[in-house]
């Protein structure tokens, strides 16, 4: 999830895709708060329609093609195996952390498939792309294109065909799609042979510093951020 390039990199850090990195980890957090606080009837949180799922969609829309930016920057002219790996690692061990806590909190609805769980594996499955980067922003845009205008384009019968035998949830409380999400990063890796458009980043020092640190730190962040949100919507919620 850190976009850090080795030495041996041609590309360097963009730090637009950094800060970008950073705002879509605050606005997740923004996001699960009000989820947090829902629970305790502090406001309304709609995860089906109105503002919630369009504000989640841009999460992950600038979160996915920071992904596949870094993706591309970290594994170009070719890949680094030894880095990927171990990034890959860090990922599944994350997600694995995930799908463990829900499973104790939420035994009927655990994360199987959720954020981490798809980043890791949708990295492996666009390597092939990162030599084709105008290749991988057609297949970015037509995975998008098919998703949302056919009713075949989708992963749906794969899912019925293993909820059974994987004794898999009909609920989960994070559910991230492989289709289409998978297109984003595609997008981001065309987003990467770009360098950014070479679009500015932000330059006042007093926002750029904290969501460069977010950046930095965003798996960690991911992994631990919503214990100190729960407890304080708790406490909101005494003294309301």
């Amino acid at each position: 999830m850190n976009s850090s390039i080795s030495s041996n990199n041609s590309i360097k850090r963009n730090l637009l895709i950094d800060q970008c990195r950073g705002l879509a980890l605050i606005l997740m957090a923004i996001f699960h708060f009000s989820y947090n606080l829902s629970l305790y009837g502090l406001v309304s949180f709609n995860s089906e329609s109105g503002f919630f799922p369009i504000f989640r969609y841009l999460i992950v829309t600038l979160f996915f093609i920071s992904v596949g930016y870094g993706l591309f920057a970290a594994n170009h002219p070719s890949i680094c195996w030894p880095a990927f790996w171990k990034r890959e690692l860090k990922i599944v061990g994350g997600a694995g952390i995930i799908s463990l806590v829900t499973w104790f909190m939420y035994p009927t609805s655990w994360v199987w498939f959720g954020v981490l769980h798809f980043i890791a594996l949708a990295s492996l499955l666009s390597l092939p792309l990162l030599r084709w980067p105008k290749a991988a922003l057609v297949f970015g845009i037509a995975t998008f294109i098919l998703y949302n205008t056919t009713d075949w384009f989708n992963l749906q019968p794969l899912w019925e065909h293993l909820n059974e035998p994987l004794n898999l949830p009909k609920a989960t409380q994070d559910l991230t799609r492989l289709v289409p999400w998978i297109g984003m990063i595609w997008i981001g890796i065309y987003v990467g042979y770009c360098r950014g458009f070479n679009l500015p980043h932000l330059k006042n020092p007093t926002l750029s510093k904290p969501l460069l640190f977010l950046s930095k730190h965003s798996l960690v962040f991911y992994l631990v951020h919503q214990g100190p949100l729960f407890i304080l919507a708790w406490l909101i919620a005494q003294w309301v």
